[in-house]
């Protein structure tokens, strides 16, 4: 049995508990029960929800007053709602609760974990870890009375050898180059389990954002929605905050860049992106009435975002496997405490209006609960403590109406992301890679407004 419903039945709650799955499409959510043929169910909602897609190809000589772009283009290599084959997990018994081993709880991005979580209907807390606090109650948590204990890798290994009957999910919410001892303790506890048995493993870190053994899954689902269904690794490496807002920046555009310059990136993050240890970057009164500019080069982000924009990319776009794309990345530190600002400038192989340019984008990312495409600039302010990213200000250079005869400084496009850098930044976006590799609905657990807070309309 397959039903659909949408997104905003008051009794969704009445289909999860009798639902063996669910898979979100669109505004509606599938659900079977009964059905165990997984080809069968990507047939039936393929054939409910077809999803109509148009080359985005395009020619750099096309004739005086014919655009050389579509703007409702969709993403052929980059985004589908269909899944093309098995999904990596299956919904748990119906209302059964999921478990959660969070390591790195000290952490702010561990502290919006622990809220998020607390507020999901599905998940809850079985081990919260963190060195510096172990012994002291959990806060903001309210579904039980926790201890945050402090778990070895070798401890978390043992436990592992339970599969899911211990823990459904580990995330490891860890600073970069630490997550290794854990993975690999899970990884030699569960081995012999079946797949359907084995937790999954979510890695807030950078460490394995760069995986080409194929045993990681990129998780920024926007752009990697069809391998976060597809790929059967139960391992995913969530994107960093930067690179998150970079990336949707420059997707839809990726078709349209020019070969021969690179995409520029001027960063600002709130001071909670520097961590925990205290330095002049996390320092308030070092930070008052200042901006603090660090890694003018080769930023971890600064890869992350060519590698995987890379990965995306079609073979006939200008840059791709064999033409990787590079950025130039320049972050800042301010004096406010979350939230990321991000002024991009995408050079183009032919001109566009800034009107295309926000159709284009309003098409890219349409049907996205955690994408807000606005037509005037998106500020911090109205973005902290928010869960989406939010893309906007689209702005060209005057008289930049020539397709591909406009001169270089014409022929780009100049757009704002915003987003908090602990929540769609790291938090909100684990969740979000969470419920699809458990197969609950996306968006389960994440509020998701219809219309982002606007300051500058």
């Amino acid at each position: 049995m397959v039903w659909s419903v949408p997104r905003t039945d008051d009794n969704l709650s009445w289909h999860y508990e009798r639902a063996d799955g669910s898979w979100g499409v669109g505004d509606n959510i599938v659900f079977w029960y009964g059905v165990e043929d997984w080809k069968q169910i990507s047939d039936m909602v393929a054939g409910k929800f077809s999803v109509k897609e148009t080359s985005t190809s395009t020619s750099a000589s096309a004739p005086a007053g014919v655009r050389a772009y579509s703007t409702m283009a969709r993403r052929n290599a980059v985004r589908s709602a269909i899944p093309s084959s098995r999904r990596s997990y299956s919904t748990a018994s119906s209302g059964s609760p999921l478990r959660v081993g969070l390591i790195g709880a000290r952490g702010f991005t561990g502290r919006e974990l622990i809220k998020l979580i607390d507020g999901h209907p599905r998940f809850e807390l079985s081990h919260v870890s963190s060195r510096e606090l172990a012994g002291k109650p959990v806060p903001n948590y309210t579904k039980a009375q926790l201890n945050h204990v402090n778990l070895s890798a070798s401890e978390v290994g043992e436990l592992a050898k339970a599969g899911r009957q211990a823990v459904d999910v580990w995330i490891l919410a860890l600073p970069n180059n630490v997550a290794a001892p854990f993975v690999t303790a899970i990884d030699g506890a569960v081995a012999s389990l079946p797949m359907k048995q084995q937790p999954v493993v979510v890695d807030l870190s950078a460490d394995y954002r760069f995986d080409t053994s194929g045993e990681w899954v990129y998780g920024l689902p926007e752009l990697h929605r069809r391998e976060l269904t597809t790929r059967n690794t139960g391992r995913i490496a969530n994107p960093g905050c930067y690179a998150t807002g970079s990336q949707l920046g420059i997707a839809p555009l990726l078709p349209y860049l020019d070969p021969a310059r690179l995409p520029s990136v001027f960063g600002v993050s709130g001071y909670s992106g520097a961590g925990t240890k205290p330095s002049p970057k996390n320092d308030p009164a070092f930070l008052q009435d200042n901006l603090i500019p660090y890694a003018p080069v080769n930023h971890i982000h600064e890869r992350e975002i060519g590698h995987s924009l890379t990965r995306i990319a079609q073979a006939s776009y200008p840059f791709n496997a064999r033409n990787p794309l590079k950025v130039q990345f320049s972050p800042h530190v301010a004096p406010f405490f979350q939230g990321i600002a991000l002024t991009l400038h995408v050079p183009l192989r032919l001109s566009m209006s800034a009107a295309n340019v926000h159709e284009l984008f309003k098409d890219f990312y349409r049907g996205e609960r955690l994408v807000h495409v606005t037509e005037s600039a998106p500020l911090v302010r109205d973005n902290a403590g928010q869960h989406y990213a939010a893309v906007g200000g689209f702005a060209v250079p005057p008289h930049s109406e020539g397709g591909a005869s406009a001169s270089l400084a014409d022929r780009r496009a100049v757009l704002n992301v915003t987003l908090d850098n602990l929540l769609k930044g790291a938090a909100t976006q684990a969740i979000q890679n969470m419920n699809i590799a458990l197969g609950i609905d996306e968006y389960t657990g994440i509020p998701t407004p219809d219309a982002p807070t606007m300051s500058l309309e």
